[in-house]
């Protein structure tokens, strides 16, 4: 859940009543005085269409710790009481609550089989025909649950415009796709969902999947505020838009400028090794990403499919010798590179490589610790 600041509100009063944000702020600030005022001296505050609000005291009473079965008084303390009214319960009611949103293409026969099963065990379903009105209900009222078919025109933009945004990326999303769209076996550039399905599948598969869906990502949910996988087939303008979606995820996580380049670079080197010594340069071959951001770091992981190699020695190498030093014995030696992993050391707070050496996971905290593209002397 976005926590919404109060200048956020004083930027929507100011776009809706064109009133300058200095006065918005100004009413603002006035109107929650008032109220307060109003609910300390023992008023109640009806707003129609919104809620009735009051502060009301809450008895002292014998409460029983769940822990050690111990018995002990609760003192009286005043809280307040919030209750709906209006067309905002309504709209409470109504909203989210066991809600799915399917976005499938204009008079799609299965939309109707997919609703009435889910409607069947209690789940509200909306059905969506483009990617405005997917965009535009997740916004309003969210989502327990997205499903994306690949059939629906721009579903490749509406399943990374949902990842993509910290806002929505969170709700569990399953694409379905025709069999030569499977992404165990597709080189297209694909920011995937948090799970999938390839035609044909049964329905029940479907609802056993969104479960199972469902129940990872309310554990997720609250240490993450945002995942993105996404994958590519080894060409140099998947690696290129690899690259811009990087930097776009990095620019809206809360890293600062300097951060932002530092981990792009760091990102950059991790997929052009994967590209390059991983992957060979054969276009056949995937490279896979994930992306996640939680409130202190970034954490992001690059696989390729190749062989791996020995990167202990790689690494002790970046961790002990300057840049000029080590790039003069890989030149004695009649070899070439061996700088990207100092690089990628350099740009981040953390750098692992899984033990065959195919897949390396970068980590950067988001409150800079020092890290970062500065050149000590003996590196110049």
């Amino acid at each position: 859940m976005e926590a919404i600041a109060k200048k956020d509100l004083v930027e929507e009063l100011n776009a809706k009543i064109g009133v300058p944000v200095d006065k918005c702020d100004r009413l603002i600030d006035a109107l929650v005085d008032t109220i307060k005022d109003k609910l300390l001296r023992g008023n109640q505050v009806v707003l129609k269409d919104f809620a009735a609000i009051k502060i009301v005291e809450k008895r002292a009473q014998i409460v029983k710790d769940p822990e050690t079965g111990h018995q002990y008084i609760s003192p009286a303390e005043n809280v307040v009481s919030f209750v709906p009214i209006d067309s905002f319960q309504r709209s409470i009611e109504s909203a989210k609550l066991s809600s799915i949103v399917l976005a499938v293409p204009s008079n799609d026969p299965f939309a109707r089989v997919i609703e009435f099963h889910f409607s069947r065990v209690g789940w509200k379903v909306h059905i969506v025909n483009d990617k405005t009105a997917c965009m535009k209900l997740l916004g309003q009222s969210g989502a327990y649950l997205t499903i994306v078919d690949h059939a629906l025109p721009e579903a490749s933009e509406v399943i990374e415009d949902i990842k993509c945004s910290k806002g929505t990326s969170m709700v569990p999303l399953i694409a379905l796709y025709p069999q030569d769209k499977d992404p165990e076996r597709c080189q297209d550039f694909m920011v995937l969902g948090d799970e999938h399905l390839v035609e044909p599948f049964e329905v029940y598969t479907l609802l056993m999947l969104a479960e199972s869906e469902l129940a990872r990502s309310s554990e997720e949910e609250v240490i993450f505020d945002q995942q993105v996988n996404f994958q590519f087939g080894t060409r140099e303008d998947h690696i290129e838009r690899a690259n811009n979606l990087g930097a776009k995820l990095f620019q809206s996580s809360g890293l600062d400028e300097e951060g932002q380049v530092a981990m792009a670079a760091a990102f950059r080197e991790a997929i052009m090794n994967a590209a390059g010594h991983g992957n060979k340069d054969q276009q056949d071959k995937l490279i896979k990403v994930l992306y996640l951001l939680d409130k202190e770091k970034i954490t992001i992981v690059v696989q390729d499919e190749g062989a791996g190699f020995d990167h202990e020695s790689y690494t002790l190498r970046a961790q002990t010798k300057s840049a000029v030093s080590a790039a003069r014995e890989r030149h004695e030696q009649g070899r070439v590179g061996g700088l990207g992993i100092k690089l990628m050391m350099r740009c981040t707070d953390k750098l692992e490589y899984n033990d065959v050496g195919n897949m390396i996971t970068l980590t950067k905290l988001l409150k800079s610790t020092g890290a970062g593209l500065a050149t000590p002397p003996d590196e110049a």
